[in-house]
């Protein structure tokens, strides 16, 4: 099964996804953290494509899968996945039903999913849970004195297992503020808090990538990893040697046109050709995830050199500088990556489009094929 029907089609717009360097990145992150590894494949795998990111993540010895929701899961699943696949993101009593008979573990943080866990629980079949505790993100969790009553009383379910505690740094990006360390102590006294109650569940886990790099202290049992397997660092720490990005953004143009002295591109003419010169079409657009905005700041890679788009962004073409070249219709283009010595990377992009490289990586649509080489 693929992640996508674009991925079976044929298309003159379409990404390199690097699987055999998404192995190695998990291999030398795991070998850094020194802990096992949770890999976190939701989005899309970032974009990169779920069955992708899974098998190349197992491959260099993932220990979770990491998705945020119940139908990412069951995707994962169906595809034949059968490593543990932990959903992260808040579920409502019906989802949680779901996942539990589906073999997935989630997170619990409130009284409302210890009832339903009363009522669905199957002694047969147990469903495994991570505690998760608010030590500063403000998104999902319980609060730190409220963990030891509430996992007592997980730990009396029968049909439940208390496999985890989590907690989620909000902050861990940058070191040079006290918040994580902040964060760290909140969780560590609840630990403290919970084996004095005469509970340890199997796997204590908090650091995302930048914790795990940054907070060492951080790493507890289990490292979950995100962006850095993807092969973009953080913004103050280098990863390891050898772990690259593995995603290339690729075009064919379509059509070249020699274009008058004055004459308008794109909708609103809103760029005008200082003299005569050729354009040449591609076909992506913003809905293939090529931001329409800020306008005039995009470029591609053409036969090695870098050449700016001129006028808006259209839904499924974009128009670029071609002046001096010859027809060269068919010709390949790279949007995000490498060609000959020049290179467009994903934090080029993302600070052209003033956001991060999370956002242009899940932005890529899925209509643009994932082809695994």
């Amino acid at each position: 099964m693929e992640t996508s029907i674009f991925d079976q089609l044929p298309r003159d717009c379409w990404v390199n996804i690097d699987t055999g360097q998404l192995t190695e990145n998990m291999r030398l992150l795991i070998r850094a953290a020194g802990v096992p590894a949770l890999a976190v494949v939701k989005a899309n795998g970032y974009g990169h494509g779920y069955e992708n990111t899974a098998r190349a993540f197992i491959a260099g010895g993932a220990s979770y899968l990491g998705v945020a929701n119940l139908a990412e899961g069951l995707l994962l699943r169906r595809a034949g996945f059968n490593a543990p696949i932990l959903i992260m993101c808040a579920m409502l009593a019906p989802e949680m039903k779901q996942a539990a008979e589906a073999d997935f573990e989630f997170f619990v943080w409130r009284q409302d999913h210890i009832d339903a866990l009363r009522e669905f629980a199957n002694k047969a079949s147990p469903a495994r849970v991570h505690l998760k505790i608010n030590t500063g993100m403000g998104r999902i969790g319980c609060w730190p004195y409220e963990a030891v009553e509430l996992a007592r009383t997980l730990s009396q379910i029968p049909g439940v297992e208390l496999k985890g505690l989590a907690t989620h740094f909000a902050s861990a990006y940058n070191p040079t503020i006290p918040d994580t360390d902040k964060q760290i102590a909140l969780f560590d006294e609840t630990i403290v808090a919970l084996a004095a109650a005469g509970i340890r569940p199997k796997i204590i886990h908090a650091a995302n990538s930048s914790g795990a790099f940054y907070y060492p202290k951080g790493r507890y049992d289990m490292v979950r990893f995100g962006i850095s397997m993807y092969g973009v660092p953080g913004e103050m720490i280098n990863l390891p040697e050898g772990v690259k990005t593995a995603l290339s953004w690729h075009a064919l143009i379509t059509s070249t046109s020699i274009l008058p002295k004055g004459h308008g591109v794109s909708y609103a003419s809103e760029y005008v050709m200082p003299e005569e010169g050729r354009v040449g079409v591609l076909p992506v657009g913003y809905v293939d995830g090529f931001q329409r905005v800020p306008k005039n700041v995009n470029s591609v890679l053409v036969e090695g050199q870098e050449r700016k788009t001129l006028g808006r962004i259209c839904m499924d073409q974009c128009m670029i500088d071609l002046s001096g070249f010859v027809d060269i219709t068919g010709k390949e283009v790279v949007l995000l990556g490498k060609q000959g010595d020049h290179e467009i990377s994903v934090k080029d992009i993302a600070k052209r489009w003033g956001t991060n490289a999370y956002q242009v990586y899940c932005g890529i649509s899925v209509r643009v094929p994932r082809r695994a080489i």
